[in-house]
């Protein structure tokens, strides 16, 4: 279940042209600013043809989204191996498409390349070229992913249905680093003032969602908290936080290229275990960045979604990456959750005291869920077990099965337990 996974060059293309088809409710797309090489430019967000899913009783309905230049043409991110990069230039080029910003994800030995494509027919023709020029590099739409998160009402359940003996009584060691891509983290919040928090904003110019998803999530990691309800389920490890969320037209976004460049930040770092709340479309690009970085070890642990539809999201649904789902106190699966069988582990999600504001408030969503999972990671990793095959395996050691079968798509193989 790790980097080993290959996909044929043919499926890529077909995966490629699969994820612009398909009508699932997801979103996202983010900005930057700046005018030289490399940088980003100002963008606006259009849908690109692609149309609404259904209306649903409850919930909202999300269109795929594909960020966009200025003039409204759609850009292209292709991501492969640093030695490819000459050919994957050449392979734009020769449809008389136009790079707009390569970077070099060199952490994972990989460079990103963000192209727009003249026409529509030009979108098979790049996947041919591309087959014969660069075959291990692929393509895929400038996706964009949601914050993982619902609404809810209160409640306080989550260390004692983990198996913690109270609030705030597991730490783990310093040496153990966790990685988290999200939004913005207030790291002057009371929670996360005693924490080791490295945060940063891969974000140059632009508005920038509120800071509460970041901050609940972070605080979930490695909260500190006296009385124990703020208190993390990792505390006393080190955290790298890295924003890669914007806002635009009211919507909290993140781009395939901001959250692969974050991949590789952390991978570069040093760090082996990353927790990632976001959720979106299936996307290669996003999925090769996934493969190289477990090739080097990292442990990836990622978000269901939150859209009621029987399909995970990405990046969970990765083979690489451990998908968690949401529950709540009566280990009833969180009404939203997306399901499917890429699940894995199950978690408190649902009316979850987190950090907001300067103090504390009640969140829901699978964006909940899975930080108590990193941080269950994490405890295994200050126990010696640092590959993902090693935890995924104690993991599955401690766990309560819930639901009909050894494993299943709605909770997987059931809730994620590791007291200290």
């Amino acid at each position: 279940m790790s980097g080993t996974n290959r996909i044929s060059p043919v499926s890529r293309l077909v995966v490629v042209l699969a994820a612009l088809l398909l009508s699932a409710p997801y979103a996202l797309a983010q900005t930057g600013g700046g005018e030289g090489p490399g940088e980003e430019t100002p963008h606006e967000y259009h849908d690109y043809g692609i149309g609404h899913a259904p209306p649903r009783a409850e919930g909202r309905s999300r269109p795929v989204r594909i960020l966009t230049t200025p003039n409204g043409q759609p850009e292209w991110i292709v991501i492969g191996p640093q030695g490819d990069a000459d050919a994957v230039r050449a392979a734009i080029e020769s449809v008389r498409g136009e790079v707009l910003r390569v970077r070099q994800l060199g952490s994972l030995g990989q460079t990103s390349t963000v192209a727009i494509l003249p026409t529509q027919l030009s979108r098979a023709q790049i996947g041919e070229a591309l087959l014969r020029m660069a075959p291990s590099s692929v393509l895929a739409a400038q996706h964009a992913y949601y914050f993982a998160q619902s609404a809810g009402s209160p409640r306080i359940y989550a260390p004692d249905l983990i198996g913690d003996a109270g609030p705030g009584r597991c730490r783990v060691s310093s040496s153990v680093r966790i990685g988290m891509i999200d939004g913005p983290v207030n790291t002057d919040h009371p929670a996360l003032r005693g924490a080791d928090v490295r945060y940063e904003s891969l974000l140059p110019i632009g508005a920038v969602p509120s800071q509460d998803h970041g901050t609940a999530v972070a605080a979930l990691l490695v909260g500190q908290d006296s009385t124990g309800a703020l208190a993390g389920f990792a505390q006393g490890a080190q955290l790298h936080a890295i924003s890669v969320f914007d806002t635009r037209d009211e919507t909290d976004m993140a781009s395939v290229e901001r959250i692969t460049q974050a991949i590789d930040r952390l991978v570069g770092n040093g760090v082996r275990l990353i927790n990632l709340s976001l959720a979106g479309p299936p996307n290669e690009a996003l999925g090769a960045a996934i493969r190289a970085a477990a090739s080097r070890g990292a442990v990836l642990i990622a978000a269901s979604g939150n859209e009621r539809r029987p399909v995970v999201a990405w990046p969970a649904a990765a083979p690489e990456v451990i998908a968690v789902t949401a529950i709540d106190a009566a280990l009833r699966r969180f009404r939203m959750a997306n399901t499917g069988p890429e699940l894995e582990f199950a978690a408190p999600g649902v009316d979850i005291y987190a950090a907001r504001g300067t103090g504390g408030g009640y969140v829901s969503g699978t964006s909940f869920a899975a930080p108590i999972v990193t941080a269950l990671a994490a405890r295994e990793m200050a126990a010696g077990r640092g590959s993902v095959a090693a935890i995924r395996a104690a993991l599955r050691s401690d766990v309560r099965p819930l639901g009909a079968g050894g494993r299943n798509p709605d909770f997987g193989f059931g809730l994620a337990r590791g007291g200290c």
